[in-house]
Order: structure tokens, then sequence, then C-alpha cells
């Protein structure tokens, strides 16, 4: 079976989210499998996908047409067992309706999100109230600075992160990327980072809704 090149996803990372290059070889490699099968639960538009063996990675840039919101409810309506977000601002309904549906059809469900996001916007307020109405525990930052990670974890499997909050100007009119990555040993530094963050009770408090 043929091995998962570790320099291709750090590459990738480090130059969509970092906008730093690595000689041109994640360029080489996104363009000769740009037209690798999808995952099923990836129905939007990719701008990029890169595989190999059991890995891959697809990109969706907004102002290319990709749609990543329709891409992370996907992969939020996909999960079975587990779904862990750290995101710093939501209110896009499609998507806060997700994460309420995967808690009620059994999935275990965590969210972490900034305080003063989730103190002063009200819109970002009603969707955590419908989102714990659902049964979902919901921690905010306590420490200096924001919480301004967006990612998701889904079964322990897949990851979604970029710069790309999960706000209806997002979809509609920012500059915004976000990535989708099934592999194993980078799901795991996203799980071990978000358990971190969770079990940090002086930079972690829990949510009540107001």
């Amino acid at each position: 079976m043929p091995r998962w090149n570790p320099w291709i996803t750090a590459a990738l990372i480090c130059g969509l989210l970092s906008g730093c290059t690595a000689d041109g070889q994640a360029d080489k490699q996104a363009s000769g499998a740009a037209n690798e099968p999808m995952e099923p639960q990836e129905q939007a538009k990719s701008g990029q996908q890169v595989s190999g063996g059991e890995s891959s990675i697809q990109t969706y840039f907004v102002q290319n047409g990709d749609h990543p919101e329709q891409a992370i409810t996907g992969l939020i309506n996909d999960a079975k067992s587990t779904l862990d977000v750290a995101i710093y601002s939501l209110n896009y309904d499609p998507i806060v309706d997700a994460i309420a549906g995967a808690a009620g059809r059994g999935v275990r469900v965590r969210l972490i999100t900034d305080q003063e996001h989730a103190e002063g916007k009200e819109k970002q307020q009603d969707a955590l109230k419908q989102i714990m109405k659902a049964g979902v525990p919901v921690k905010v930052s306590s420490h200096k600075g924001k919480m301004h990670l967006k990612m998701l974890i889904a079964d322990g499997k897949s990851v979604e992160a970029g710069s790309f909050n999960y706000l209806k100007s997002s979809v509609k009119e920012n500059d915004d990327v976000a990535l989708i990555i099934h592999d194993a040993a980078v799901v795991r530094t996203f799980e071990d980072t978000f358990n971190r963050m969770w079990d940090d009770k002086d930079r972690y408090q829990n949510y009540e809704s107001r």
C-alpha cells in the first residue's frame, strides 16, 4: 500500500494557512491529483484534492465557488460517534442546525468558542442556546487573547480547519478557505490539542447561556 508523504500535508497546511511555500512541491502534488475521487461526504465542489494511500486533503475557497459550508455540513451530518468543534464565531443556521442535529442523533458533541463573541454577539448567543438545548456542553476562553481557532474533528477520522468561521458573511462575502483532512497523524494532533484545551480549567470555563 502506498504511504502518505507527511511533507505534502505539512506543505499544504503551511501554504494555505500561513502563506509560506515549499519550493512548489505541494503545488506539483496538488495539480497531479486534482481529479482524484472525493470522499463520500464531500458533495460540495472542491478546488483541489491531494491523496495518497488512505490520506487525502480537500481545499475549499469561498471566492472560487467551492462552498466550504456544504462540505462542513456534510462532514457533521456524516458523524457517527464524536464531534469536537473549536470555532471563533458561529451563527450560520445550516451549520448550527447540523451541530444540534448531530447531538440529537446520539453523537457526542463538544464545542469551544471565544468568550467575547459568546457574550457580546446576540446571534452567536442564539446559536449557542440552540446547540446547548440539544445537550451539547460548551466552553469559552477565559485567558487573555482570543480563542481564534476554526476547527472540527469528526469521529476521530477527519478534520476541518482553515480561516472559515461559521457565519453567513464567511459563506457569501469573505476571502476564506477550509481544508478537510483525512490523515490519521494529523487528526491525532488536532484531537490531542482539543482535549488539552477542554481539560484546561485555567484557560477555559463552562459557558452559561444568557
